[in-house]
């Protein structure tokens, strides 16, 4: 029976602790249930970043000056490259517009030659219609000079380099402003040259070049009549419509020989300062 007791007893101590230990529910001291309950606060944790950077910022820093380092010499190396690409396309570029201007300054003295020829036939048959007596002409010789009034030596400027210097954006290899300018000045003049010979082709073909077919023959033969206006030469000085058409041409050829010298004065130059560049 006492047994049996004494397991209940163990049985109860073990479902309520307090029963079974009555000094452990109350404390050894008095507690003050008004006094504030402190906080634990946690612990402080270093910013391991912070630590990191503290601790290793030499080898950080020597890194980055590496890094920078190698990209400098990167891009300097680059740079010093496609400088030396450019340089090369610029001599390039330099000697081919050198070639250019070379030949047209030999059609350009082409053109010269050709127009002095033709305002020397015209001056002829100016100073004969003003003064037949003074200054007389031949059939076979007036008829020669209005051949020779209708022909048109050409210009044929050579505009490749230029123009592919434009078209593909590498003008900026030309460096020297006053030849960039120089060049600009002298292609705007042969631009002007062109347009100023078609204007006179289509003034030969629509308005001289008919008049000058009715009434004179373009052969040389001497079986042909070299006028065909029943007047005769001495008809001509009184011919307004002659007069006129022979004053156009020379007017019109007057007109590009200033041009054509004006082009070559300034090729001249041009090609002076090309060569010096190849030199």
């Amino acid at each position: 029976m006492e047994e049996r007791m004494k397991e209940m007893e163990k049985k109860e101590a073990a479902a309520d602790p307090a029963a079974a230990n009555p000094a452990a529910e109350s404390p050894a001291f008095p507690v003050d249930e008004a006094a504030p309950v402190p906080i634990a606060k946690p612990p402080k944790r270093k910013n391991r970043v912070l630590h990191l950077l503290s601790e290793m910022w030499p080898a950080y820093l020597i890194e980055v000056v590496v890094i920078i380092l190698g990209i400098s010499i990167t891009l300097v190396l680059e740079e010093w490259r496609d400088n030396g690409k450019e340089e090369r396309l610029a001599a390039i570029y330099k000697e081919n517009l050198a070639t250019d201007i070379e030949a047209d300054e030999k059609s350009l003295q082409y053109a010269i030659d050709g127009t002095a020829e033709i305002l020397k036939a015209g001056k002829e048959i100016d100073q004969f219609v003003r003064d037949p007596d003074g200054h007389p002409l031949s059939v076979g010789r007036l008829n020669m000079d209005v051949r020779g009034l209708l022909s048109r030596p050409k210009f044929l400027s050579q505009e490749a380099t230029f123009s592919d210097l434009k078209s593909s954006g590498n003008l900026h290899l030309i460096k020297d402003i006053d030849l960039k300018n120089m060049l600009f000045t002298y292609y705007s003049k042969t631009a002007n040259i062109r347009e100023t010979q078609e204007a006179e082709q289509q003034a030969t073909i629509m308005l001289s070049g008919r008049y000058f077919l009715q009434w004179f023959s373009m052969d040389d033969s001497t079986a042909v009549p070299g006028i065909h206006d029943p007047g005769g030469l001495k008809a001509l000085g009184r011919n307004i419509e002659f007069r006129n058409h022979v004053l156009i041409r020379i007017s019109n050829r007057a007109e590009l020989l200033t041009l054509y010298k004006e082009a070559d004065q300034l090729a001249f130059r041009l090609r002076a300062i090309l060569r010096n560049y190849k030199e």
